[in-house]
């Protein structure tokens, strides 16, 4: 599914980013979903002091994320593509969205799936 940074909505404040582990397993009770886009700050050398990214925001389960907000916003573009057609095939109702990342830095690659448990 492709996405164009223009044809999607401002994600409001407050963000946040679940940073991916390398090599572990993050697991969401997904409920809702958004794609949208956010302002972010590279830190690379040289980088822009602001760029705009494709990003979805995952409306999870309080009982599974109870600190405010009840979502996490996710921004590695191979995983935004990857969940962005999971997502519009619909949210298998009890299901967890299971997300492996394999190394560090921007050449990670993302396993997903959907499970009936953590």
């Amino acid at each position: 599914m492709a996405l164009a940074l223009d044809a999607v909505p401002w994600l409001e404040p407050p963000f946040e980013i679940f940073e991916f582990k390398p090599c572990e397993w993050a697991a969401f009770h997904v409920t809702a979903y958004k794609i949208g886009k956010m302002n972010i700050a590279p830190r690379w050398p040289g980088a822009p002091s602001a760029k705009a990214i494709l990003a979805i925001r995952l409306f999870v389960d309080p009982k599974t994320k109870p600190a405010y907000p009840h979502y996490w916003d996710i921004t590695p573009s191979r995983l935004v593509s990857q969940l962005a057609a999971m997502l519009t095939r619909g949210i298998p109702p009890g299901a967890y969205l299971r997300v492996h990342r394999d190394v560090a830095g921007p050449k990670a690659h993302f396993s997903v799936e959907w499970a009936p448990t953590v």
